[in-house]
């Protein structure tokens, strides 16, 4: 694999390095899931937090506020659709050089919308205003989402299938190696504005499996690529992907010719999120799912 995502400022073999060595101190399964659960007084708990990376840099410069808000529900609640949870708060983490109230108020308005169409509730957040750490014109943003469940098992068994739902694009990841082809004029303007694409929000869709019981576990294709996304489910052993059935976009087209094979570690190529379930339910999943043209990208084969 090349080094032009390193040389970008992102080194993902550190990045494993950490992940392995948390699992390895604190044995603890939910530091690899996309969501963590508890058991408190007989309530099954859940939470995750994720932002959106180096994209808030362009969609804050370009005003792009609903976008942002859109991206940090779907970072977070997307995870949340990996398991059988139902996310019920989320709260908000947003760092500025300077605080301007009319742009922040903004983008909290349209993370309070934007999670209201998924039925969970702003409980509220933090505003820093920190001219020391960050630079001028500067903004980073965190999400950190709160759902109940009745279990965080997942049973898969060889010769279910993967169910795979079309991304957006680009979504949030990569984007330090985006913004840097960008600026050496590797992506055109036209381009570079597909990249900035809001991310799908799967949740709501994904939750009408979990409530007909169609779905047996989730992947939310993030940072990292699709493979090392799928390998976070510990319970599976060996799969068959099939990725010539992945829909076709032309941003990837353009990326695999700049990048190369690098790209399958970086960015979802096309794939935003993965279902795991039957043969059996194979139809009524691609029905409910129609909207993000899913598709069948694999099989478990162990």
């Amino acid at each position: 694999m090349g080094d032009m995502y390193k040389n970008a400022g992102v080194n993902l073999e550190e990045a494993a390095s950490l992940n392995k060595k948390l699992c390895s101190k604190f044995n603890q399964p939910n530091f690899s899931e996309f969501v963590g659960g508890l058991e408190y007084n007989g309530i099954k708990i859940f939470s995750c937090t994720d932002g959106i990376g180096t994209k808030i840099i362009p969609l804050y410069e370009r005003k792009l506020y609903k976008t942002i808000a859109v991206d940090l529900v779907a970072a977070n609640l997307n995870d949340m659709a990996t398991r059988n949870v139902k996310a019920i708060g989320f709260s908000d983490y947003i760092a500025v050089n300077k605080l301007d109230s009319d742009v922040v108020s903004k983008i909290i308005f349209e993370l309070n919308a934007v999670l209201s169409q998924c039925n969970c509730e702003l409980l509220g957040g933090e505003t820093a205003e920190m001219p020391d750490l960050l630079k001028e014109n500067c903004i980073d943003i965190a999400g950190f989402a709160l759902g109940i469940g009745k279990t965080s098992s997942i049973s898969i068994n060889k010769g279910d299938i993967i169910v795979g739902l079309k991304s957006s694009g680009i979504h949030a990841n990569g984007f330090s190696l985006i913004r840097k082809l960008y600026k050496e004029n590797l992506l055109s303007e036209d381009e570079f504005a597909e990249c900035l694409k809001p991310t799908f929000i799967y949740y709501n869709t994904v939750r009408k499996l979990w409530d007909k019981g169609l779905i047996k576990a989730g992947v939310n294709v993030t940072g990292g690529g699709l493979e090392e996304n799928l390998s976070r489910i510990s319970e599976l052993k060996r799969l068959e992907l099939y990725r010539q059935s992945i829909p076709c976009q032309p941003i990837y087209t353009k990326l695999a010719e700049i990048v190369g094979d690098e790209m399958q570690a970086v960015f979802n190529c096309g794939v935003g999120f993965c279902i795991f379930c039957t043969q059996e339910n194979k139809e009524v999943v691609f029905k409910i799912c129609k909207e993000f043209e899913p598709f069948e990208l694999g099989r478990v084969l162990e």
